[in-house]
Order: C-alpha cells, then sequence, then structure tokens
C-alpha cells in the first residue's frame, strides 16, 4: 500500500472516530446549554413574581414603571375586606388561599398590558395602562364584582370574600408613587364607607359607588 492510500485511510478513520465523539459532545453541551437558558429564564421569572401568588413583586413593579416616566393611567389599590377575621376564625392557610384565589381572579379580569403587584399582606396595586379616568373605573367595577362573585377551594368548602378598591388618575407628569397614595386615599373612603366599594379621587359621586 502507498504512503498516500494509508495518510488517506488514517484521515478518514480520525474523522469517523472525531464524528463518533463530537456529536453526542456536541448534543450533550447544546442540551445543557438549553437547560441553562430555561434556568435563568425561571429564577428571573421568580426574582420578578410574588412567590405567594405569581403577580408582580414589589421591585419589578416599581422598575417597570420607572422605565417608562411620563405614561398615564389609572393607579388602582385594593384590599381585602375584613380579612383579619378570615385569620382569626380560619388560620393563616386559609388566608393564604384567599389572597391566591383574589390575585388570580386579578389576573383573570386585566389586560395582558396591565400590571397588577402584590403591595403588602393583602393588598394590591394595579396600574391600568393608558386609561382614563371613567375608563379606569368600569375596569375596576369588573375586577370588584368578579372577585365577589369568586368561590374560593379550602378544605372541602368554598370561602368568598369582597375587595374595596381606591382608584386615582396618573398623568403623564405625575409619579407613580403620587397616583399610589391619591389612590391609597381614596381605598381608605370606601372602607369608611362600608367596604365592597370602589371609590376614586377625586371623591366619587353617590351615583357612580357600586353597591355589591
Amino acid at each position: 500500500m502507498f504512503p498516500v492510500e494509508i495518510l488517506n485511510q488514517t484521515m478518514i478513520g480520525t474523522f469517523v472516530i472525531v464524528s463518533v465523539i463530537s456529536l453526542p459532545t456536541a448534543s450533550w453541551i447544546g442540551h445543557k446549554m438549553r437547560e441553562n437558558t430555561a434556568l435563568t429564564i425561571e429564577l428571573r421569572r421568580l426574582v420578578n413574581r410574588d412567590r405567594l401568588t405569581d403577580v408582580a413583586a414589589w421591585d419589578f413593579f416599581f422598575a417597570q414603571m420607572d422605565s417608562q416616566p411620563d405614561v398615564y393611567g389609572v393607579s388602582l389599590m385594593v384590599d381585602i375586606d375584613r380579612f383579619k377575621s378570615i385569620n382569626d376564625r380560619y388560620g393563616h392557610i386559609a388566608g393564604d388561599a384567599v389572597i391566591q384565589g383574589v390575585a388570580a381572579a386579578l389576573r383573570d379580569n386585566m389586560r395582558p398590558q396591565d400590571l397588577v403587584c402584590r403591595f403588602g399582606g393583602e393588598e394590591f396595586v394595579i396600574f391600568l395602562h393608558e386609561h382614563k379616568r371613567d375608563d379606569g373605573y368600569v375596569a375596576a367595577e369588573r375586577l370588584r364584582i368578579a372577585i365577589a362573585a369568586t368561590m374560593i377551594p379550602f378544605e372541602g368548602g368554598n370561602l368568598n370574600v369582597t375587595v374595596s378598591i381606591g382608584g386615582a388618575l396618573k398623568d403623564r407628569l405625575a409619579s407613580i408613587m403620587s397616583a399610589i397614595k391619591d389612590a391609597d386615599e381614596a381605598l381608605y373612603h370606601a372602607k369608611k364607607m362600608g367596604r365592597n366599594l370602589t371609590i376614586f379621587t377625586p371623591h366619587t359621586t353617590e351615583a357612580e359607588i357600586g353597591t355589591g
């Protein structure tokens, strides 16, 4: 056999060996890269979401709002009525189930571009993108009515709660914190006037107040 033929066969053999080794290695590396990408996405999601409710976490909500300071819309403060009595009567596990149920109802009744955040405890803050005051009030009433109709499963039965909602318009010049403060003031009045109400600032007229 001539040296050239020996060299060609050697090169072919080497190529086959390298291919046999490289293909599984490349496949394994590709699989690991996909796993790492999926893990990174999941970790980012966990950081951005509230662990109990899977709505936006506080930091993520304000980061989103800070990234578009001149956006306009309606801020809502949502508070579960008489939440302490639920914990006292049924325990904190029931309280968590109620918070989760309310969060799910909020998510299911909002547009994709709107943002709901667990503000703390049994309170949520919502931003309705590019809503005017009247549109925001209609949307808030829809949320309030939907939650009142929601049956939350717990230990073979159902729990039912209502929420009070305060709303305020955020124009392009206002900060989100200013709008939230105004919405929180409206929420205080909704609680004071009997709960299961939606009130906006400037204070909602009696004709606008939902009776639940």
